[in-house]
């Protein structure tokens, strides 16, 4: 089987799936291009995925594996836990840090593509929730490739979508059946692709003052609209609403950790109080006993702003 003329590279979360299957479900198994997906899923569901794509298509759908080559007609779906990427002729899988919170993310997918088959890419953006894939989307249109973004009306879930057109700027909005019809047509107007080496990028950008969500090492704005916004050195990647919600996460953690100390400190102080009546010793036990009530006002004052902020925030 021949080596594909074009890359499709297609991601997406929340909905993505039931979009997703409707698009393999328009295209031909005579496909002349290769297909790479990478969708946000709990584990158990990526091995399924394939089955579920063979199930509504004609094209051939597995668990992408490192090294094994590129072929028309084919659907590689990313793996659990890892980065899938696309490589002059070759999947690519790699297990580095996490990208906008994910692993397997997108736009490792997408930049990977890009550099590698320049304007020989297709990139989709399905149904999801924030915005992994916008900044890779906009990295394939600058290497020539197409951008097509799923209609947010048509998505079960329109952040991923809204996202990646205000940030990717594609240039083509279309319904899951509109996208099969554009992926077709491109493929049989396209000629043969001129395969470029990945090109290594290496730009720290400026500190941003922000703590990396993951290991909380300090975080470098990007200087040029190709990176993702946020990386730190360890190579952890963010665009903005990603960031923000990554770090709401660990704030959120962060602060009802602090109510679970100071329930804790209240239980203490009231055992420490309960001792000391024993001993009779009254000052202490009194002592101990304001420390415990006080303590205890803490938590639950902290713990009903918490829960405040966690419903403000889930209907905002």
């Amino acid at each position: 089987m021949a080596e594909p003329r074009d890359i499709v590279v297609i991601g997406g979360s929340a909905g993505a799936i039931e979009s997703l299957s409707a698009l393999v479900s328009h295209l031909p198994g005579d496909l002349d291009s290769a297909i790479f997906v990478t969708i946000h899923t709990l584990p158990v569901a990526d091995g399924l995925l394939p089955k579920i794509l063979t199930r509504h298509g004609r094209l051939r759908s597995a668990v992408a594996v490192d090294g094994e080559p590129i072929l028309c007609g084919r659907v590689y779906v990313a793996p659990p836990d890892l980065h899938l990427l696309v490589e002059p002729g070759r999947v690519g899988l790699n297990g580095g840090p996490k990208e906008n919170g994910h692993r397997p993310a997108i736009d490792p997918l997408f930049c990977s593509a890009a550099r590698s088959y320049q304007d020989g890419v297709i990139g989709v953006i399905l149904s999801g929730t924030l915005d992994d894939g916008s900044v890779g989307l906009r990295v394939i249109r600058e290497h020539g490739g197409t951008a097509i973004v799923q209609d947010p009306d048509e998505a079960q879930f329109p952040q991923m979508p809204r996202n990646a057109i205000e940030i990717g700027h594609p240039q083509h909005v279309a319904s899951a059946a509109d996208i099969a019809r554009l992926i077709v047509t491109h493929t049989e107007a396209t000629s043969s692709v001129e395969q470029a080496m990945p090109g290594a990028r290496e730009a720290p950008g400026i500190p941003s003052g922000i703590a990396c969500p993951e290991c909380h090492g300090v975080l470098w704005g990007a200087t040029d609209d190709a990176s993702p916004e946020f990386r730190c050195r360890t190579g952890h990647t963010y665009a903005a609403e990603s960031l923000l919600e990554a770090h709401a996460s660990h704030l959120a953690a962060s602060l009802w950790a602090g109510v679970r100390a100071l329930r804790e400190q209240a239980s203490l102080a009231k055992h420490m109080a309960s001792r000391a009546e024993k001993r009779g010793d009254q000052p202490g036990a009194a002592r101990y006993s304001d420390r415990a009530r006080a303590a205890g006002e803490h938590a639950a004052r902290m713990e009903t702003m918490l829960l405040a902020w966690t419903a403000s925030s889930a209907t905002g």
